[in-house]
């Protein structure tokens, strides 16, 4: 059970309020009734975040730990281990909880079927969310044998919340901006640390450190670093190479706040680096500018990319580029920090027009294989927020080679 001395003793402030929850579930609960449903078993980490507050490490591939919404009522429940009775008992909007016996995938299922049975939805239409990484397919699969045995209509909806939370609440847009300001704070405490002889993990040192001072938390993708040679490696993060005079220094990562991202990235030079790396970067930035000055709320989210490719092409950047695009941005949980919302779509989602309240990101990313001295690519990433106005940058950092 819930331990209610434990909850009586909450002494922190809470990410939202009572009422942003509220709406949140109202809002879902509309989406389901859109759909024709009549329960979603929600399982996706950041929507557990989103509607609950919700912050927990470790998504085992074998535990359902999820909310059973229903859609005539807003009364739910939760299901998670005993073991967790701490943080359940500490997060306010948990309301009932049915402790998650873990003999066995199939009992867990079980168990959700139970309290199907106990609301009168033994027969009804229930979502489910088998699109994410925890848990394992095969897992959702039991779950979903288990309860059509029992008599319900079992239908994916694994973006039906993350459809909502594209579009930010000013609330939301609040911690996004703390978020940038955050990101910002740390970006800079790493360029001020690059010198010779620093190894890369001493800079993602500085970085989580900055963030964590500043109230942050971790990101869902582990920090990117590449120096000198590796500095075209993209997804890779710091190893213990120590930067050289010369070097050019990738620095990729998110600011974050009770779980929303803000992401950044730039590209540092240890003295003046080749004319060439310069000319490339300098020229790049302006792709940002570009998307401010063109694409307006009510377009469609695709023409940002459009004129993302368009300015790439007309510039003569195209032989360079390693990626240059974009996706949604929010709420996260590792191992991830990507939307399913890409501004070229992917997973069938289709196109949406640019609303107040969105944020994306947008990398310009370049590998270059003629041995210019420095190393091997550049790039930056800068993400916007859609305001009434239009596109706002959320970085106030140069987006060109900053020489350290």
């Amino acid at each position: 059970m819930i331990q209610h001395y434990l909850r009586d003793q909450i002494d922190w402030e809470q990410p939202f309020t009572p009422e942003e929850y509220a709406d949140r579930r109202r809002r879902t609960r509309d989406a389901m009734a859109a759909a024709g449903l009549d329960a979603l078993y929600v399982t996706n980490p950041a929507d557990l975040t989103w509607l609950t507050g919700y912050d927990m490490i470790w998504y085992h591939l074998e535990n359902l730990t999820g909310l059973l919404v229903r859609t005539e009522n807003d009364d739910t429940l939760f299901f998670d281990g005993k073991g967790h009775t701490t943080i359940i008992s500490t997060t306010p909007e948990i309301r009932e909880v049915c402790w998650l016996n873990h003999e066995s995938v199939g009992s867990e299922c079980g168990q959700i079927a139970d309290a199907l049975a106990d609301y009168g939805l033994t027969n009804g239409k229930v979502g489910y969310q088998p699109w994410g990484y925890a848990p394992h397919g095969r897992t959702y699969d039991t779950m979903k044998a288990v309860l059509e045995s029992r008599g319900a209509t079992v239908e994916e909806h694994s973006f039906l919340v993350e459809e909502l939370r594209f579009v930010k609440t000013p609330a939301e847009v609040a911690v996004v901006r703390e978020a940038a300001r955050i990101a910002d704070e740390a970006m800079a405490a790493a360029r001020d640390a690059i010198t010779v002889g620093v190894m890369e993990t001493e800079l993602e040192a500085v970085i989580v450190s900055t963030m964590a001072r500043a109230g942050g938390g971790y990101p869902g993708i582990r920090t990117m670093i590449g120096s000198g040679p590796r500095a075209g490696t993209h997804h890779s993060p710091p190893t213990h190479r120590r930067i050289r005079q010369g070097d050019l220094v990738f620095v990729d990562f998110c600011g974050v706040l009770h779980r929303y991202h803000v992401n950044i990235n730039r590209t540092f030079s240890l003295g003046e680096p080749d004319q060439r790396w310069t000319d490339m970067m300098n020229i790049s930035a302006g792709c940002i500018d570009a998307i401010v000055e063109t694409c307006k709320v009510g377009d469609p989210l695709t023409k940002a990319q459009k004129v993302a490719d368009d300015y790439t092409d007309s510039a003569g950047l195209r032989p360079y580029v390693w990626f240059v695009g974009g996706y949604s941005l929010g709420i996260a949980v590792p191992p991830d920090w990507c939307g399913s919302h890409w501004v070229s779509p992917r997973q069938n989602l289709g196109d949406r027009f640019l609303t107040p309240g969105q944020v994306f990101n947008m990398e310009n990313q370049f590998d270059v294989w003629e041995d210019w001295p420095g190393g091997s690519g550049a790039a930056y990433i800068d993400s916007f927020l859609v305001t009434d106005s239009g596109l706002e940058v959320l970085s106030k950092l140069p987006r060109n080679i900053v020489v350290v």
